[in-house]
């Protein structure tokens, strides 16, 4: 009887983890999303960088280039009255294993409030793990084409489906 009880626990506290984690993918790409989100939204390249696949930031001119963009567009917003209204991160598609990296396409919406109204850009990016899914960069189509992401990504899946680029939405502002 110990043995069996011995047997159910450590199948319990030992495989069920494992097979719980793999279901918690989305989960993990979406909380992880919004922590990319925030860093962004924040210009807090230092939490934002973490989420940026190496041959992206080297594609970018390596991290100190990358920064000095980050910051002029962010000086460039706020001089132009342009702040974040919403982003918002949509659920994973089909969570893909290639060449040992997990990928997947996740669906993003991005709000900005402008002095002329509300832009809102639909877009997606693609998200890759090389751990398993504990830890996911997250790559903008929108900023980076599906045609430069195949040379610059040295494992990117031909499985992935990327849908085409949506032209942004103005909502004008209402004076009322």
């Amino acid at each position: 009887m110990r043995k069996i009880l011995f047997l159910f626990f450590l199948f319990t506290y030992l495989l069920l983890p494992g097979t719980a984690s793999s279901q918690n993918l989305p989960t993990t790409i979406k909380v992880q999303g919004m922590e990319m989100a925030t860093a962004f939204m924040k210009n807090d390249f230092n939490a934002f960088v973490k989420f940026m696949h190496p041959s992206v930031i080297a594609f970018a001119g390596g991290e100190e280039e990358m920064r000095t963009k980050m910051d002029s567009a962010y000086k460039t917003m706020k001089r132009f009255g342009v702040s974040f209204k919403r982003y918002w991160i949509g659920n994973p598609g089909t969570i893909i294993n290639y060449k040992n990296q997990l990928q997947a396409v996740l669906p993003v919406s991005v709000s900005l409030t402008t002095p002329l109204g509300i832009l809102t850009t639909e877009t997606s990016m693609i998200v890759m793990s090389n751990d398993k899914g504990k830890n996911w960069w997250f790559i903008d189509t929108n900023v980076y084409s599906v045609e430069h992401l195949k040379d610059i990504l040295p494992h990117f899946s031909p499985e992935l489906v990327i849908p085409p680029r949506q032209k942004p939405k103005m909502e004008p502002l209402s004076h009322t």
